[in-house]
């Protein structure tokens, strides 16, 4: 992986995939693990026109899924704002504004922005960790993706049994 400083060295620009893909990260916030890229290796989207991804974090997941399967249009919800905006600035980097969205929206008030039943398949990486388990980083961004403090396995599952067909 090749990373190039960005944005006065507040965020990376990596190259992965054998350079083929570009993701903004940030520096010292969430970055993506190999959790990330087992996950977008293990998803199956045959026969599917529309994915949901719960908790997109920087995007990686699908836009790596988005570049294989290009006749699928995916949503990304990312409950963190800098997130969010950090997954828009990374689809466009990838050419991939046709298929990928990204909404800036709570998994536990998925009903608020999305309507029932609108997904033929769904995949996240909830925080694995329960609400004041283990030490908590300091770094909000981490923490919110490691720990139940605004999502949980129980909201991200409440959500796609609302959003899948």
């Amino acid at each position: 992986m090749k990373n190039i400083l960005t944005k006065m060295s507040e965020e990376t620009l990596d190259e992965i995939l054998n350079s083929s893909f570009r993701l903004y990260q940030k520096k010292k916030g969430y970055r993506f693990s190999l959790d990330s890229l087992l996950l977008a290796n293990f998803v199956s989207l045959k026969n599917t026109k529309s994915v949901i991804e719960l908790g997109c974090g920087n995007g990686v997941v699908t836009l790596i899924l988005a570049r294989h399967f290009s006749n699928v249009n995916f949503t990304c919800v990312e409950i963190q704002e800098d997130l969010a905006d950090l997954a828009k600035k990374n689809v466009h980097i990838n050419s991939l504004e046709n298929n990928v969205a990204i909404l800036k929206a709570d998994a536990s008030k998925i009903n608020n922005y999305l309507p029932p039943q609108s997904s033929d398949a769904i995949y996240f990486n909830p925080p694995y960790r329960k609400l004041n388990s283990g030490r908590i980083n300091p770094n909000s961004e981490k923490a919110i993706a490691r720990h139940e403090i605004k999502g949980s396995l129980i909201i991200f599952l409440k959500a796609a049994q609302y959003l899948l067909k």
